[in-house]
Order: structure tokens, then sequence, then C-alpha cells
């Protein structure tokens, strides 16, 4: 079986926000943080975000560095990554740019949310919609079905849901968090992990491997000691 290496991607402020209150507030966009999240994607051949992103996003992320996108034919992957949403309800609009995308695009699911969704028929013509459990996802079955399909790096983009989700399943093996040098503040900002918490004994913990500055920005490399 394929071993599959999953990297969470994420940027946060200063006191650990991942976006303002209003998450569809604009953000000035810092070039070195967008090539640095370029670059992680460029390795990836699955991207996973989280429904809610994509929602406010309206699109997926693409590469457009054409050495990456160089080196990423050299070593024998699409141009572009699959984008795989995750989505217990599939709720998801049909009319979102991102299904539009020249990108290959999954939807992992469950069986209650296609049931119940008035656009299961939709979305299934524009996206590969892999159900993953009755009511909740069943993440190690999501793994053996992308290792089963050649997937060997998946890179998590978030939001705080999924990422919540990655650490409860023990998947995650490293990560890249940007820090930006601002204090958005807010009881209800979103935070890179969400759900419900874990004690301090069961928390899971980090190794720091690498560091890099760029003007007041950090890029801290942790590994999951598991």
């Amino acid at each position: 079986m394929t071993t599959i290496q999953t990297t969470v991607v994420l940027a946060m402020t200063a006191d650990g926000k991942i976006s303002a209150v209003d998450p569809k507030a604009e953000r000035d966009s810092d070039p070195a943080d967008q090539a640095h999240l370029e670059y992680q994607v460029s390795l990836a051949d699955l991207i996973l975000v989280g429904a809610g992103t994509i929602r406010v996003e309206g699109l997926t992320y693409t590469i457009r560095n054409e050495e990456l996108l160089a080196a990423r034919n050299v070593r024998g992957q699409s141009p572009q990554p699959i984008t795989c949403v995750v989505t217990r309800s599939l709720e998801l609009p049909p009319d979102l740019p991102f299904f539009q995308q020249d990108v290959e695009r999954w939807i992992f699911t469950t069986s209650a949310g296609r049931e119940r969704s008035s656009d299961a028929t939709a979305l299934q013509k524009q996206a590969n919609v892999i159900e993953l459990g009755d009511t909740n996802l069943d993440w190690n079955r999501a793994y053996t079905i992308m290792a089963e399909r050649g997937i060997h790096k998946v890179v998590a983009l978030g939001g705080g849901s999924l990422t919540a989700a990655l650490v409860e399943a023990r998947r995650i093996d490293d990560w890249w968090l940007t820090i930006w040098p601002v204090i958005y503040g807010g009881k209800q900002a979103p935070t890179p992990v969400e759900g419900e918490g874990f004690i301090p004994k069961e928390a899971p913990h980090l190794q720091l491997i690498e560091t890099r500055q760029v003007g007041s920005e950090l890029f801290l490399h942790y590994q999951t000691i598991k």
C-alpha cells in the first residue's frame, strides 16, 4: 500500500487567527507567503480543503509559476494537483467558480449528506463524489482510497475544522505555519485547529525542524511526534 505524507500549510496572525471575524474581509497579499504557499502546493498530488473555505474563496488554489509547473512535469505529476473538498453535508453551490476551473475535483462527503443535498446530482456531474461513512467521515477509508489511486503527497489548506479532523485522525506528518505580523483579535475569528480540542495529555506534540524569516514574517516547519 502506498505511504501518503500529509502536510498542513496554514498562515495565521501573531494572535493565532487564520482570518478576521469576517472571513470575506480583504487582506493584503504578501509575496513571500504566496511564493511559499505555491511551492508547497506544487509538491502535492492532492490538496484537501474544507467546504467553508471553498464557499468563501470561490476558487481552489492553482500553480502558475512556470518552473514549478515544469518540475511537476518532470516528476510525472499532473499540471495541477487534485482538489478534494471535504464536506459532511455536501452543501456546495454548483455554480461556484471552482467547478469551472481546469483541475480534477473530488468531494469527500457522507451518505447522509448525499441523500439530503438538493444539489447532489449536479455536483456528481462536476466532481468525483466519494462517500466516506454514514454521518461522519472515515479518514481511514479516505486514505485507503487515496493510496489506491496513487496519491503520495497530500497538502491540507484548512480551514480549522478540517485541520482538527486530520489531527484527531492522526494523519498529519508535518506542518508549515506562516506567522503574519498583525493582530486580528475577535473571539469568533477562526483559528488553525478548531473542533472540540484536546486535553494536554492527549494533545499531539510537535518538533520544530526549520525556521525562516522574511522581513517580519516567520515560516515555521514542525514535524508531528508519533
